[in-house]
């Protein structure tokens, strides 16, 4: 026997069989956790995906035609002469190139537009009609949320749809033009996409529609929201026998579905010098005082509140839409900053008396330059600062 062979034997360590299966064991045992918490991991996943799947097929969907939409200035009557830009030298250009930016730079793609409207048709009736519109542009890279209200008299060129050729009109007439020659919501949606897109740069991802009867019973489940109200606005407020049937104070008031909405649609109380401009500041007043209330329900609430809204809901968003924009913000709730903004931009538009349909009415409008707002807007919506 050789000496390799002596000195193995010799050396050999007792016991070496039960500790390899000591080792195996541990081994096997590593491996069943591992594989128990993926598998766990995986189920969690998928009852969560599951969850939201089937909480937000409630919703009614609707699918509007691919945009294949690439953003060009405006030209119309009010457009300034185009600005002239300073020619770039061939070694600032050359400089420009071999520099790499070090860290991310904010895009369109940080920034989500939701446009949310409120309609205030009736069941039956035929047509819906945009009462409110709010573009909510959510910026994942500041945390922002900026909250548009769009002025139903600004005097907007209508886009040509469906055959109809069109001139301008009030904003407020779109979505209805919309419902009814594109056949239903989905025109409604797509017509005032391509009208907000043509005279403000706003490119809308989702759309919205919530109705009257929704929003009415949203904020009652949520026992009201906390608005503090002017004299003015409680006047307002009890000379509304519709829906307002008790007698409201001027202060800090919880405000039910029915009042909230009688709230959201006030336009002409005592002191409000431009009606709509005030009406679109409470609407994002009322907003504000949602979001924060919502921002601390518990996820039972949460869950109830969320059945009780989807049903009377119409987007284009998909359920899987939800999902990934879900991931994105949920995160960042508790930190969202919120701003307000009206479209057009604050002090840009000047108002004007328009006889709109040559029939001899005088229509009082809000005025606008087009390529001034898409620069204000786009700098906001789409990160575009020239």
């Amino acid at each position: 026997m050789s000496y390799h062979g002596r000195f193995e034997q010799q050396k050999q360590p007792k016991n070496t069989g039960n500790k390899a299966n000591k080792s195996g064991k541990g081994l096997k045992i590593f491996l069943i956790v591992m594989v128990v918490l993926l598998a766990l991991i995986l189920i969690g996943t998928g009852v969560v995906y599951w969850f939201i799947q089937d909480k937000f097929s409630k919703m009614n969907v609707v699918t509007l035609p691919e945009d294949t939409y690439v953003y060009t200035e405006a030209t119309d009557e009010y457009t300034r002469p185009p600005e002239t830009e300073t020619e770039q030298t061939e070694e600032a250009a050359t400089e420009e190139e071999t520099v790499a930016p070090t860290v991310h730079q904010m895009s369109a793609d940080d920034i989500v537009n939701i446009l949310v409207v409120g309609q205030a048709s009736r069941a039956g009736e035929e047509a819906n009609m945009a009462d409110t519109t709010m573009l909510v542009s959510i910026n994942t890279y500041t945390k922002e949320v900026t909250v548009f209200s769009i002025l139903r008299d600004s005097f907007v060129k209508l886009p040509d749809y469906k055959g109809h050729q069109c001139g301008r009109a009030k904003f407020t007439v779109c979505y209805n033009l919309g419902y009814q020659w594109g056949g239903g919501t989905a025109g409604a949606m797509e017509m005032t996409n391509i009208c907000l897109r043509d005279n403000f740069g706003i490119e809308v991802d989702y759309n919205i529609e919530v109705s009257f009867d929704g929003f009415i019973k949203m904020i009652d489940y949520l026992n009201g929201v906390e608005l503090e109200l002017t004299q003015a606005e409680a006047d307002y407020l009890n000379k509304d026998k519709l829906y307002v049937k008790r007698t409201i104070e001027p202060g800090v008031q919880v405000l039910q579905g029915m009042e909230a909405l009688s709230y959201a649609r006030m336009r002409k109380a005592e002191g409000d010098s431009e009606s709509d401009i005030k009406r679109t500041e409470r609407q994002r007043k009322l907003v504000a005082s949602l979001l924060e209330k919502i921002r601390y329900m518990s996820l039972s609430e949460l869950n109830q509140w969320v059945d009780i809204l989807l049903p009377m809901v119409t987007t284009t968003m998909t359920p899987s839409d939800v999902t990934k924009l879900a991931a994105k913000i949920l995160p960042m709730v508790v930190d969202l900053k919120m701003t307000g903004h009206t479209i057009p931009m604050e002090g840009t538009g000047w108002g004007d008396m328009v006889d709109i349909y040559s029939d001899g009415n005088i229509h009082s409008v809000i005025r606008f330059e087009t390529p001034q707002q898409k620069k204000l807007i786009r700098a906001i919506t789409e990160a575009e600062v020239s």
